[in-house]
């Protein structure tokens, strides 16, 4: 410490070596809105043409997940079975942060499984890459024809390749990809005329399409490749293809039975709807350690190059962009942390003066500088919650601070030398100090080490709040000391610049307050022991909202209709829905994918629905939050009254991780009929509630099939079989991929199928006609009937069930109306049959495995924060009275967050956990200065102790609370219950810490001279 004090040199460049490491990492940090959260959900997803979803569960879905079940990673396994899909999703465990390696292991089990599956199954898929939000979504349209629909495919396929090939980009996906064909679509009666098969055409237009080897003639001087010519170049050389000859009647070509066009496959898979234009989209994520705002910036640029190459008919634009949040969210935190250190200043000046304002709020740049340079080495970027967390450690960061200046001027006033009270300071404080910094540590280290995906979110916030604890330790017992010894005066000066503001009567007031306390000790722990009991009391009447809500300018919809509507049914609902919607004031985009789930555009949401064509779902954008806000009320209820054939949802954006509905109920068993019979009964209960708005059973009922039922007898003299049946018609009403034809890099199918009015009704395919040795109609030896079956069937972890979804009224809290319905719920529950059973999932699962991960390691905290505090001060009856008092302030912090009227949350217990880190360095404060005054009993030294560390504590408390305010100002419903609880909770355990600690001070030591009165020392040092 001499030597650093004595080298004014040294002091310039540590703190030079500060700012250009400081300012180094803020230009280097990777730069994004929210945490990279391990990706631990995947979709397996394999088709069955032609299959019903009790088939596909069957023979693809059952057989998959029997093999995954040997992944000791695998979490959950969520089995979706719909008519000719099967969708699996997965998630891993927690502790699984290495995902790449398992992930591959899974593919190959899924090889594996392949030969078990059906030969007509499509290969099993596994997609590892979309648990991401994309960094920016790119919309392409244009002209609304089938010829500039194809052309724009292309577009988005050649921009996905410039971008894929772009640094900083990790991947690029198409949504609503625009397919085209070239479809031979032939004559029934024609091809019966002359007697050619539809399995003839197939074979003769394969038979012509000459892309297969034709081998090489070979010498000792030359290899040349041979190649037969007559590849498929034009359609008029396809329809030019030969069908059959015979004596009598000449050869047949494909023309004479069939059309020959090329147009958009139909129906689509897909569809994406870019502001009631089709369209496609494009999302585009970047790499973990990039900066949004500069990868941003080469993606916009790429774009606009892209754009000049592009016919005029054709536009592509942006329609989300990551950068635009991230820089207003944190341009709003920055500003928070500019109010935050212009309040601190504030109080500092008022309370120290200003001199040692000046010199403790240079604790606040330094570290914040030492805190980016420690970011930049451990890799944590610069998110929301990195930068939440340096909001949250500005009151913290200048405690220490205050701790050290106002103790050396004390001393500088009492004649001491400038070193000497620079040592005298730094050798009185460095280890109470070093124990209130290390508890604080540790009881944020629960959000560090809570694994998953809400200790990933989240954690940012403790490392920050972490590394600015050290950094405050290091800088005020190295810079901030020699600059207080340097700068202080040693003569005491009058006035508010000199030493802030003296309140005579305040402080007097205090004083007798103090006596009065001390003299009744006990009765000074049971008043002070009466807020905590409010506050225990108050914990139970709050309620519950875990996940927060998120405060954006967007939210989504989703709609479904009946399991029967075709995609162009779904595609006419959802254009007269868009209409209605851009009635309303705000709107500034409304895009659509219907299908399909509409491109990952914020971390939590789910992507469940692929495949289902009676399913869409929207990204809304609005002038601003409070508008989301509004419109989402608004429309929840007009839409449901304009739409009441479709079940449509409008949600706002959640917090936390994911969950399908805020309440679910799971059914599990073993039979469809009673599992949907059960499910039928929970939606009655559910719906009687007023708040839920809508209830889904995953279960779904009401669809319908075209059951046939031939006469295989018949059939047999006509020599045909019922799989010959089956070929034909999947080849006449669904068509089949017989060639396909090379244009530059694109490779179009060749598609055989029937007229469109040959296959669209009952009537048609009774009309459909066999060749045999005389054609044979389908109505001679079959009929068709519907008959019910289940549209789609789920499992979880190998079992069937049937989750049933209640959806809420915007703003209503999920655990106040699961506490309402719990009562039907245990009635149910108890009226099930033998095998059965109800599981609560949603956000109250959520909830519970989140608080499970975070208290997972508390037991190993607390041992450690016992451990630091019976080291510090070689008591375990001072570390038993800090313990209460951090234990007090927990439930402080709970009565701040009731008072407030904020709901508890998950942002609320990570608040309590740092608070209690906060309330035991005031009380480590008071007892260290205690003790060194050797107080005992003597009233005098109790009070004169307290008052003499009051001011720091005051000091500390107001600076925490004005770090505090500008998240309490920001408003909003992530944010103010967490600045709350800490803010108010720390201003009341300061109050109740200048009487708590020195009444059980004093009455611990009075008790211990009782039983030995020689033992006074004794009694000072086991405090």
């Amino acid at each position: 410490m001499q030597f650093l004090f004595s080298n004014g040199r040294l002091q310039a460049l540590l703190v030079a070596l500060l700012i250009v490491t400081g300012f180094s990492a803020l230009n280097n940090l990777p730069l994004s809105e929210d945490p990279r959260i391990i990706n631990r959900f995947a979709i397996i997803t394999t088709y069955l043409p032609g299959a019903t979803a009790s088939r596909v569960e069957a023979q693809i879905t059952e057989k998959l997940e029997l093999k995954l079940k040997s992944q000791a990673e695998i979490k959950n396994i969520i089995g979706m079975s719909r008519a000719g899909i099967s969708v699996i999703s997965i998630e891993l465990k927690d502790e699984v942060t290495a995902v790449i390696p398992v992930w591959s292991r899974i593919r190959d089990l899924l090889a594996d499984a392949q030969s078990q599956l059906p030969q007509q199954a499509s290969l099993t898929v596994l997609e590892d890459d979309r648990g991401y939000a994309y960094t920016k979504i790119i919309a392409i349209t244009g002209e609304q024809n089938a010829a500039s629909l194809m052309r724009l495919n292309r577009f988005a396929k050649e921009l996905k390749n410039q971008l894929t090939n772009t640094p900083g980009v990790e991947i690029v996906h198409l949504f609503g990809g625009i397919e085209e064909e070239v479809r031979v679509t032939y004559d029934s009666d024609k091809a019966t005329l002359a007697g050619v098969s539809l399995q003839q055409i197939a074979d003769a237009v394969k038979g012509a399409d000459p892309k297969v080897a034709a081998g090489a003639v070979i010498n000792d001087e030359s290899h040349l490749q041979i190649e037969l010519n007559g590849s498929f170049d034009s359609l008029a050389r396809i329809a030019a293809i030969p069908l059959a000859s015979n004596d009598d009647i000449a050869q047949f070509v494909l023309a004479d039975v069939a059309t020959v066009t090329r147009q958009l496959r139909s129906p689509r898979t897909e569809v994406a709807l870019i502001d009631g234009q089709q369209g496609v989209f494009l999302g585009v994520r970047m790499q973990p350690e990039f900066r949004v705002d500069r990868w941003s910036a080469v993606i916009d640029e790429k774009l606009s190059n892209f754009e000049l190459t592009l016919p005029g008919t054709v536009q592509a634009h942006t329609v989300f962009d990551q950068k635009v949040y991230t820089e207003a969210r944190l341009g709003e935190l920055i500003d928070n942390i500019a109010v935050g250190f212009a309040l601190i200043l504030g109080v500092l000046l008022l309370t120290l003066g200003l001199r040692a304002a000046l010199i403790v709020g240079a604790a606040l740049p330094l570290t914040v500088l030492f805190t980016l340079a420690c970011m930049n080495i451990y890799g944590l970027p610069i998110h929301q919650m990195s930068v939440t967390g340096l909001v949250v450690a500005l009151g913290i960061m200048v405690d220490n601070a205050i701790v050290i200046t106002d103790s050396i001027a004390r001393y500088r006033q009492q004649g001491m030398t400038a070193l000497h009270a620079v040592k005298k300071a730094v050798n009185h404080f460095w280890l109470p100090l070093l124990s209130s910094t290390l508890t604080t540590i540790l009881a944020f280290a629960p959000i560090v080490l809570m694994p998953g995906p809400s200790g990933e979110f989240v954690g940012g916030i403790a490392l920050s709040v972490i590394f600015a604890l050290i950094g405050s330790y290091v800088v005020s017992h190295t810079l901030i000391a020699v600059f207080a010894g340097r700068f202080l005066p040693q003569k005491s000066q009058q006035g508010i610049l000199h030493n802030g503001v003296n309140l005579p009567s305040l402080s007097g007031r205090f004083k007798s307050l103090l006596y009065f306390a001390i003299a009744r000790p006990k009765l000074t722990i049971l008043l002070s022991m009466i807020l905590p009991i409010f506050g225990f009391i108050s914990a139970s009447q709050l309620t519950e909202q875990f996940f927060p809500p998120a405060d954006r300018d967007m939210f989504h919809i989703e709609v479904r209709l009946s399991p029967n509507s075709s995609i162009s049914a779904t595609q006419k609902r959802i254009d007269e829905m868009s209409e209605f919607i851009h009635q309303y004031e705000g709107i500034e985009q409304l895009n659509w994918m219907i299908g399909n789930n509409i491109p990952l555009f914020y971390y939590n949401l789910l992507q469940r629905d692929k495949g289902a064509k009676n399913y869409a779902q929207a990204m809304v954008k609005v002038s601003d939050f409070k508008r989301a806000d509004e419109l989402i009320h608004a429309l929840q209820y007009e839409l449901d009254r304009a739409f009441p054939e479709a079940q449509t949802l409008v949600r706002k954006l959640e917090q936390g991780p994911p969950f399908n509905a805020p309440i679910e109920l799971r059914v599990f068993g073993p039979n469809l009929s009673t599992l949907s019979s059960i499910g039928q009964k929970l939606r009655t209960e559910l719906i009687a509630h007023q708040q839920i708005t809508h209830t889904r059973a995953t279960l779904e009922t009401g669809s319908a099939k075209v059951t046939l039922n031939a006469d295989e007898t018949l059939l047999s003299h006509a020599g045909v079989k019922l799989t010959d049946i089956a070929t034909q018609l999947e080849a006449q009403f669904e068509g089949v991929v017989i060639a396909s034809v090379l244009e530059e890099t694109e490779t179009i199918p060749v598609r055989l199928r029937t007229s469109q009015e040959q296959r669209e009704s009952i009537d048609a395919l009774y009309g459909t006609q066999f060749i045999t040795e005389q054609p044979l109609l389908l109505a001679a030896f079959a009929n068709a009937s519907l008959e019910p079956v289940q549209s789609a069937v789920h499992r979880r972890n190998g079992e069937r069930v049937n989750v049933i979804e209640g959806f809420l009224q915007a703003g209503i809290l999920p655990q106040k109306v699961l506490n309402e319905i719990q009562p039907k719920l245990q009635a149910a529950q108890a009226q099930l049959p033998a095998g059965y059973r109800i599981e609560v999932g949603g956000e109250s699962q959520q909830r519970d495995e989140a608080v499970g991960r975070l208290l997972g390691k508390i037991g190993i905290i607390v041992v450690l924060l016992v451990s630091v505090l019976v080291l510090t001060f070689n008591s375990f009856t001072t570390t038993a009275v800090i313990l209460v008092t951090a234990v007090q302030s927990a439930l402080l912090g709970l009565l701040s967050v009731y008072i407030a009227g904020y709901p508890f949350g998950f942002t609320v217990i990570i608040a309590l956990l740092g608070l209690m880190g906060l309330a035991i360095n005031a009380a480590i404060v008071i007892l260290s200065e205690l003790k060194v005054n050797n107080a005992g009993q003597n009233d005098h030294k109790v009070v004169m102790s307290v008052m003499t560390c009051g001011r720091h504590i005051s000091s500390t408390t107001i600076t925490t609370v004005g770090g505090f305010m500008p998240l309490i100002l920001a408003g909003g419903g992530f944010w103010p219950p967490f600045a709350v609880a800490i803010a108010g909770g720390t201003v009341l355990t300061t109050l109740l810490s200048f009487f708590f600690v020195p009444a059980v001070y004093k009455l611990f030591v009075k008790t211990t001279e009782a039983q030995n009165p020689d033992a006074h020392t004794l009694a000072v040092s086991d405090m």
